[in-house]
């Protein structure tokens, strides 16, 4: 008698760092595009979206953690002897992340407030 008995070990995966990355930030991979195709197409691919949209607002708070984190820095680096091109870079990195933030709960908002766009 043998016993399937799973290992410890957590499974790996072959996926690069940059690309897990870059799934982990990105909300925008992870939806359709509903300006392509025939009437019905863009009808799955809209209520495909609806069915994503309760991931926007975890991505929506990390690029919000992002903003914080670039602005804690931006301010630190602003204090002690840091040259102002390099102050203004992470502060315009902090603007962007709270843009993507704003994007992706505007999103939402839209994907909640309304069911059926065709």
């Amino acid at each position: 008698m043998s016993s399937h008995v799973p290992s410890a070990e957590p499974a790996r995966t072959d996926e690069p760092f940059l690309r897990l990355l870059y799934r982990y930030l990105w909300p925008f991979a992870c939806f359709r595009d509903v300006t392509r195709g025939q009437r019905l197409e863009r009808q799955l691919n809209y209520r495909y979206n609806r069915a994503m949209r309760v991931h926007l607002p975890r991505f929506a708070f990390r690029w919000a953690f992002i903003t914080c984190v670039l602005t804690a820095m931006g301010l630190a680096f602003a204090r002690i002897a840091v040259p102002e091109l390099v102050t203004a870079g992470i502060f315009a990195s902090a603007v962007s992340a709270f843009t993507v933030s704003v994007v992706a709960m505007t999103a939402w908002c839209w994907l909640t407030r309304f069911p059926e766009l065709y």
